[in-house]
């Protein structure tokens, strides 16, 4: 599909097809708190705060679940080194988050993932898309926040060689990004993977958790749930009729609600290098 596979994958009917309003969720126990989780749940730990999982509905050949040890809601920015942390210690895998307006099916409880490395049609085509970046702002050889130009969604990466500047860089990008009335972040995306002795980190910023034809109904509807895989281009779909009928210019339009427009990519473009804070 140029840039988008898909994978039909019925197991994640479970997480694409999640109830994530408040009222759900507050009746619902955490499946990612130890005292929820299935006996045979085999548990890795990582440091003080996050232990690691076996996802039990994979979408990759190798798939973890990295939840933090006290239940607390989906945020990214006080744990963002984590990922850094994360690909420093196992570099042969990629880290990804998913917001809790985009893609969690655990909103109320902060956790990441990771996995197979070099399976994103974004991985795949990165050494191509590398050459055509546009500089936002450099921060020495090789270290930068970048617009991914050519890739099928909007993507904004961060190219860094140490936590310090990689957690500097994010920082200043959550800040540009536009935040949406009542939400507790900005609406994002992160996949982010070891590339020779640099950390790679593309953000896929977002104005909206589901498309339309989610909740349509007869044909208009496509049970499509877009989290970090999806934006790095692996559609997922957990039903049969979805993947045999869509077509990339159909992904193409219903991606389109939820994606960055050009002039708010423009916009976070601005506040990024004038270094200012605010909403969009």
């Amino acid at each position: 599909m140029g840039g988008i596979t898909l994978q039909f994958n019925p197991a994640r009917m479970v997480s694409s097809g999640a109830k994530v309003d408040k009222a759900t969720i507050a009746k619902r126990p955490c499946f990612l708190c130890e005292k929820n989780r299935p006996e045979v749940q085999i548990v890795k730990p990582f440091d003080e705060e996050f232990e690691i999982l076996i996802n039990p509905f994979p979408i990759l050949p190798i798939h973890f679940t990295i939840p933090s040890r006290t239940h607390q809601l989906q945020k990214i920015k006080q744990s963002y080194a984590k990922i850094h942390r994360l690909l420093e210690l196992y570099p042969e895998f990629m880290v990804f988050y998913n917001g809790p307006k985009c893609g969690a099916s655990a909103p109320d409880h902060l956790h990441l993932q990771a996995g197979s490395k070099g399976l994103l049609p974004i991985q795949q085509q990165w050494k191509q898309l590398a050459n055509h970046l546009e500089t936002w702002v450099s921060y020495g050889e090789g270290e930068q926040i970048a617009l991914v130009k050519d890739f099928v969604f909007p993507a904004i990466v961060l190219q860094s060689k140490s936590e310090a500047i990689h957690c500097a860089m994010f920082n200043r990008l959550y800040d540009a990004l536009p935040m949406q009335q009542d939400d507790i972040e900005p609406m994002m995306n992160i996949v982010a993977w070891k590339e020779e002795d640099a950390y790679v980190s593309v953000v896929f910023p977002r104005r909206k958790h589901r498309p339309t034809c989610y909740s349509a109904e007869g044909k208009a509807q496509y049970m499509i749930s877009p989290g970090a895989l999806d934006m790095g281009g692996l559609l997922i779909l957990p039903r049969q009729e979805d993947f045999d009928r869509l077509t990339k210019t159909k992904v193409l339009e219903i991606m389109s609600e939820i994606i960055l427009t050009p002039t708010q990519i423009d916009e976070v473009k601005k506040k990024i290098v004038l270094g200012v804070k605010g909403q969009l």
